[in-house]
């Protein structure tokens, strides 16, 4: 395929709550131009977006997928984002990639919170936007109410279109503009009807508040409006387009994908009301080597400039990066640099993507969407540019991960395998990190949520052949002492021959948080010859490390080396080692021990309405609520301090309570005395498995 002019490309993303039909709707979409020769569903595991296995099975979208189709001389690229929560991150990269986006909601339930989530991201992002109220087709369709529960929504939408007929009746739109109306073939193109003798008079009443919001957009058009009551359909076009573009005016449309029906005046709306690349904002980028911001836009003669905003890798296909070029024009062998990291790059194959598979690309102009094969150091957020004038894009903006487990190999000897899979995979996904925790010597894993973690174990099992577990993260807890004590130990073992010999007395005092480990020899004259001194402190250091209480390192302890004793032949390291880790451990028994805990500063965003119930849920985990303050949209934010090891179970708490509409972050804040009653049951179950332990 041959590069397709900037003005008639259109980049759209597909947002909306899962199961309400957008794979449907793209794959459909595909079908009415031609892109495919069957129509794909997703519940039949042959749609053109979902081929992952882990989709196949799951019957929902888990990553991006983008596929394009021409309609009336335009290239729609189409990017169909996963609408489960766990796979947020997929959507933050697609938005990056589009001008436009595509709300889907179920004609059955309406808003839901999926289609809440997709509202605030498309904001977010200042994207112009259409929505589509999908399974017209089905049980308790019902558009004119999907419509109504958008009034929360600001700016309002507005629909462009009456449905006629719903449920099993639905066989066509009407065109509220045009006041045109439409049924459609079986591959979803359209074909004009006179209009329903029935639905005459409802669609002058249902016309009324797109005109309204069309006159809205211009003083000149408005006072038109007022005085006359009515504006001509080139005018209302020109209007929705303005404000379409402005974000001003979001139009809402109506199909049903199964059937295709909706599908062809659907496609006819993204053309006429999206943006092409074109007429997008431009975008800020920085000459890393002048250090200077450059406006650049969709300028096929302008510098080489194009972000990767998706990745995927596997060891048959190879790795895949996937980029929206903004600026210039890309060509197989070119050569390219890295501007995020400084490197230079050579593009392997390019291509158009569609699904998993990539066309071939002689040339990608800017503004459009292309795949590139076995680029080295390449990641997703990066930017791509021509290494004669380079150019770095903004980073990809990820939200903050928010569940997290430790992962074990299911065979012991596969944990290096385990580790080695774990590191290609967060390589490909921005949303998961891998940290080795030094206290537990835990490899943890920090995602989106348990089924993002699932997914992930299963693309490794698939992958790369290995198999993991994934379990609570043991807390790294510390321990410490309250009060000043003293101990004397001596290692004295004699069995014939040389003997070993070692004598020491300590005292221990708690110092301020954060000194960690001080040691002072107050040793005067030679009761300890000065070579076996150092042997008593990595005594007491192995201790420290090994803890008393928990298995968890000893932390702010003053150890002072009073006195002691040798022995002329039997003194040995090994002695004066082994007297003063024995002689720290009675010390700290002494000195009242306690357990340190982690504590989290955490901040929650809440509907107003749960934020009661929140609070209530923090209370409970021992949590500290630190404020309260309004956020905007009906939501609150609450901080608190709340132990680490209460926050585990947090994420699926907060699901529960919100319906999924709550988020949070939190962050290490400080370690902090455990309660007696609390600490009681961790040591207890330490104890308990260490007797577990030695019976093995």
């Amino acid at each position: 395929m041959a590069r397709t002019d900037p003005e008639k490309i259109r980049n759209v993303a597909l947002l909306g709550h899962s199961h309400d039909g957008k794979t449907s709707l793209a794959e459909a979409m595909l079908y009415a131009g031609g892109a495919v020769d069957r129509l794909g569903k997703p519940e039949a595991g042959n749609t053109t977006f979902d081929f992952e296995p882990e989709e196949t099975k799951r019957k929902i979208s888990i990553g991006t997928a983008i596929a394009h189709l021409t309609w009336h001389d335009h290239k729609v690229n189409l990017v169909d984002t996963p609408g489960f929560q766990d796979f947020v991150g997929e959507v933050n990269g697609a938005l990056r990639a589009a001008e436009g986006a595509l709300i889907v909601v179920s004609a059955s339930t309406g808003v839901v919170v999926g289609t809440e989530l997709a509202w605030h991201q498309v904001r977010d992002h200042n994207l112009p936007t259409l929505i589509v109220v999908n399974k017209m087709d089905k049980e308790n369709a019902d558009f004119w109410k999907s419509v109504d529960s958008f009034k929360e929504f600001s700016p309002r939408p507005v629909a462009i279109q009456a449905p006629i007929g719903h449920e099993t009746a639905f066989k066509g739109v009407v065109d509220l503009v045009t006041r045109k109306a439409y049924e459609f073939d079986q591959q979803g193109r359209s074909k004009e009807i006179p209009i329903p003798a029935d639905l005459a008079a409802e669609v002058e009443s249902r016309r009324s508040p797109l005109v309204e919001a069309a006159a809205e957009t211009d003083d000149a058009l408005l006072e038109k409006y007022l005085d006359t009551g009515e504006l001509s359909d080139t005018e209302v076009n020109s209007a929705l387009a303005k404000g379409v573009a402005a974000g001003s005016i979001v139009p809402v449309l109506c199909a049903a994908a199964a059937k295709s029906i909706g599908v062809g005046t659907l496609l006819d709306t993204i053309v006429a009301l999206l943006p092409s690349p074109k007429h997008a904002p431009t975008v800020q980028a920085v000459n890393p080597r002048a250090d200077q911001p450059e406006a650049i836009g969709a300028d096929p003669s302008g510098p080489l400039t194009a972000l990767v905003f998706k990745t995927t890798a596997d060891p048959f296909v190879g790795r895949i990066s996937y980029v929206k070029v903004v600026s210039g024009v890309l060509t197989p062998g070119t050569p390219l640099l890295n501007a995020s990291r400084d490197q230079p790059e050579r593009p392997g194959t390019i291509g158009f993507p569609k699904g998993k598979t990539l066309e071939p690309a002689t040339e990608v102009a800017a503004g459009d969407i292309a795949g590139i094969s076995k680029l080295q150091a390449t990641a997703t957020g990066d930017t791509l540019a021509s290494r004669d004038h380079p150019l770095r894009l903004p980073p990809i903006e990820y939200p903050a991960q928010t569940y997290s487990a430790a992962v074990t190999a299911k065979n012991k000897a596969d944990e290096e395998k385990v580790n080695a899979a774990l590191v290609k995979l967060v390589d490909e996904d921005p949303t998961l990190t891998l940290e080795h925790e030094p206290i537990t010597k835990e490899s943890i894993v920090h995602g989106m949520g348990d089924v993002h973690l699932d997914v992930v174990l299963e693309k490794m099992k698939r992958k790369y052949a290995v198999e993991g577990s994934l379990s609570v993260p043991r807390v790294p807890y510390q321990e410490t002492i309250t009060s000043n004590a003293k101990a004397e130990k001596k290692y004295k073992k004699q069995s014939g021959g040389a003997g070993l010999y070692g004598h020491c007395v300590i005292e221990i005092a708690p110092v301020p948080r954060g000194t960690g480990f001080v040691w002072e020899d107050k040793i005067f004259g030679g009761s300890i010859p000065q070579n076996f001194r150092p042997s008593v402190e990595k005594g007491v250091r192995e201790t420290m490390e090994q803890g008393v209480l928990t298995g968890n390192p000893l932390v702010d302890i003053k150890v002072s080396l009073l006195d002691g004793s040798t022995h002329q032949v039997d003194g040995k390291d090994i002695a004066f080692k082994l007297a003063g880790a024995m002689a720290m451990r009675e010390a700290v028994m002494d000195a009242r021990p306690v357990l340190l805990e982690p504590i989290m500063e955490v901040e929650v965003l809440v509907p107003e309405r749960n934020m009661g119930d929140v609070i209530s849920d923090l209370n409970g985990k021992r949590g500290k609520i630190a404020g309260m303050e309004p956020s905007g949209d009906h939501m609150e934010k609450v901080k608190a301090q709340v132990p680490l090891s209460s926050m585990y179970r947090f994420p699926i708490d907060l699901r529960s309570i919100t319906q999924g509409r709550g988020r949070y972050t939190m962050r290490f804040s400080h370690y902090e005395e455990m309660p007696a009653h609390a600490a009681q049951t961790v040591i207890a179950a330490y104890q308990k498995s260490k007797g577990t332990e030695a019976e093995e």
